[in-house]
């Protein structure tokens, strides 16, 4: 695997992890009653959408304190994140705190999540370090 490859591996699989745990905490607190609303359930998705973009400036930052590639940061937090909901939703679904039908809307909707994160990802985080100073408006600061 060459250095490209492995650029923010440790970070974003990190991030994924850290992240992903702090979404199953949140999602405890989703009504049963909305995941299972078909009404309500098609607002979640939607919120999903402009979700992912935020995403991208947290794993810019990471990338910016670890001097690697914000895209690449990102991408391996996605993995992480999979990797994570994947074990849990297999082994500890009752970390979720939902049941039956609003758990399996619980899997498809962070299903949803990740694809609109890895869209984000692959349209605005900047490909490596040089790119997120070239894409900044002209007479805008780096930041610390």
């Amino acid at each position: 695997m060459d250095r490209f490859a492995r650029d923010g591996m440790v970070s974003g699989l990190l991030m994924g992890f850290a992240v992903a745990f702090g979404f199953a905490l949140v999602i405890r607190f989703i009504p049963a009653a909305w995941l299972v609303d078909t009404l309500s359930r098609a607002l979640l998705y939607a919120v999903q959408v402009p979700a992912g973009l935020a995403f991208v400036p947290v794993a810019a930052a990471v990338a910016r304190a670890r001097g690697e590639s914000p895209r690449q940061v990102l991408l391996w937090a996605c993995c992480g994140a999979l990797a994570f909901d994947g074990l849990v939703l297999g082994f500890w679904p009752a970390l979720y705190g939902q049941e039956g039908a609003a758990m399996a809307h619980v899997a498809t909707l962070l299903l949803w999540a990740f694809a609109w994160i890895l869209v984000a990802g692959l349209l605005f985080a900047p490909a490596d370090a040089g790119d997120a100073a070239a894409r900044r408006p002209a007479g805008s600061r780096a930041g610390p």
